[in-house]
């Protein structure tokens, strides 16, 4: 995934189909449920069901609101790249969950089509921070 975008200041979550069998990809897909994976190496499952919950709350946000959210949410999970060490990994997830559902929200995709495949990037340092392959 690092060579699709440049991760200098940023990152890379994907959503991906699923992989070669046994990997923890497949078997997510396997439950029904999401998994993102951040940069290769962090992969987290997310219930289908809560995955919905959560795109309503997010639907529900204001542009300014939804703006900033992404942005502390982006900050975070960069930061934990930097100290993988001391990362927190509950909580590295509920930043990813937040990342993903804000950034299609904000790029006003469908959350049921991108939870099949899709790839985001994050870069602080370019004035359209967010961007979206393979959806």
């Amino acid at each position: 995934m690092r060579n699709i975008f440049d991760a200098n200041g940023g990152f890379v979550l994907c959503c991906p189909v699923s992989d070669g069998a046994g990997t923890p990809v497949r078997e997510i897909r396997k439950r029904g449920n999401i998994p993102l994976v951040l940069q290769e190496d962090v992969v987290v499952e997310l219930k289908r069901s809560d995955m919905l919950e959560s795109w309503r709350t997010t639907c529900a946000l204001g542009r300014k609101r939804s703006d900033s959210l992404i942005h502390e949410a982006a900050g975070r999970i960069t930061l934990a790249l930097e100290d993988e060490d001391s990362c927190d990994v509950t909580e590295l997830a509920q930043d990813m969950t937040a990342f993903f559902l804000l950034a299609l929200h904000q790029k006003g995709l469908d959350v049921a089509q991108a939870s099949r495949f899709c790839m985001l990037g994050w870069q602080q340092n370019r004035e359209d921070h967010l961007s979206v392959r393979r959806y």
